[in-house]
């Protein structure tokens, strides 16, 4: 080479010039950007969306243990997208590409972290090159192994519902425990929008009528577990009090819930009921939750981006787990009362009327309210 590379630069990319060279024209011999890397880190966490970004509240926690960490996230293909723009990680890896098994065998991270006892990716945890392992491996017999005793902790608690149950502590103070981070060193989970979806976005909101305040609904829950989202009928009946109540409210949801999105609307037609639309980027959701004044959801994708964007949630509980979920002191957990078959994670039960039905809309409505009294205070 005919010039000064700082080859253990975090900003090198091997195949294109860094960015502060791109951008500012900076040059590797006198660059005042030069940011060493002292620690290489992966992240092994696949799992469903909402699950993997409400990891990404460790981040602050990572990078306080090993200062000057470059860090790796290995996910699956359909929660990249999550980090596009997080200043905290600084490449992704997924499961589908052929590469990352290539990566995996050649190059050495000083710590390897797996948070879940998930079979998959505690084997991708086991086959990384790593100099230090913190949470879940898989052995030679095929066995999950915990590596301390947090990690033994929150395995026994995934193979036993009573210990679910019974379980007062959060996601993030149990998953600190997994991984020996410091609990208090764990923030919000980190979703960026783009410049492009918070313009779009805000055009968008600004030419919605009426003066109300915006509250977002969102009605989808995941495949998973049917009786995590909130019923039809109260979803409608929810609009209609809310509107009543001089509220706007945009719906939010996924693929799946495009037929309910064109129901609900055409059963508030005349309502200032509004579709956020069913193929929104992670960015764009975001930004549509940012211009929401308070959210209501289920146990979902959606309680998490809320999080990030510190907008209040109304969150409604049935089959998982109420304490495992952190609000960070913006926002309601309802439970329904009188069932002691609550988090019990089936898929589905014969439970008539089932826990979500017997979460009343007024009760919601009554939650928002809270929320947008304390905004204006």
């Amino acid at each position: 080479m005919d010039f000064d590379l700082k080859q253990d630069c975090r900003h090198v990319r091997w195949d294109r010039p860094c960015s502060p060279h791109k951008k500012r024209g900076k040059v590797c011999g006198s660059c005042d950007e030069y940011a060493p890397i002292r620690h290489r880190v992966l992240m092994v966490k696949l799992a469903a969306t909402g699950d993997v970004l409400r990891t990404t509240a460790f981040l602050p926690a990572i990078h306080a243990t090993w200062p000057g960490a470059k860090v790796t996230w290995l996910t699956r293909k359909s929660a990249a997208a999550l980090f596009d723009g997080n200043p905290l990680v600084d490449e992704v890896l997924t499961t589908e590409d052929a590469v990352t098994a290539a990566r995996l065998a050649t190059e050495t991270f000083d710590v390897v972290l797996c948070p879940d006892a998930d079979p998959d990716a505690a084997v991708l945890a086991a086959m990384a090159k790593g100099r230090e392992r913190r949470g879940y491996v898989r052995d030679a017999a095929g066995h999950i192994v915990p590596l301390g005793p947090g990690a033994a902790r929150w395995l026994a608690m995934g193979l036993s519902d009573t210990s679910k149950q019974a379980n007062t502590q959060t996601y993030q103070h149990l998953v600190a425990e997994v991984l020996g981070l410091e609990p208090a060193a764990v923030r919000e989970p980190i979703l960026e929008c783009s410049p492009a979806d918070r313009s779009d976005v805000a055009r968008f909101t600004a030419a919605l009528p009426g003066s109300g305040a915006l509250i977002g609904l969102n009605t989808g829950a995941g495949g998973r577990w049917a009786y995590k989202q909130w019923t039809r009928e109260h979803q409608g009946t929810f609009l209609r009090l809310a509107t009543d109540a001089g509220l706007r409210v945009l719906l939010l949801g996924g693929p799946e819930e495009v037929a309910t999105h064109r129901e609900l609307l055409a059963a508030n037609a005349g309502r200032p009921v509004f579709d956020g639309g069913n193929h929104n980027s992670y960015s764009r959701f975001a930004a549509l939750v940012d211009h929401c004044k308070v959210v209501v959801t289920s146990d979902s994708l959606a309680v998490h981006v809320a999080s990030a964007r510190k907008v209040p949630a109304v969150v409604l509980f049935g089959p998982t787990s109420a304490a495992e979920i952190e609000l960070y002191g913006r926002g309601s957990k309802i439970v329904p009362p009188g069932l002691d078959c609550l988090c019990c994670y089936l898929p589905r039960c014969d439970r008539v009327p089932h826990c979500q039905a017997l979460i009343e809309p007024t009760v919601v409505l009554a939650a928002v309210q809270h929320w947008l009294t304390a905004a204006a205070r």
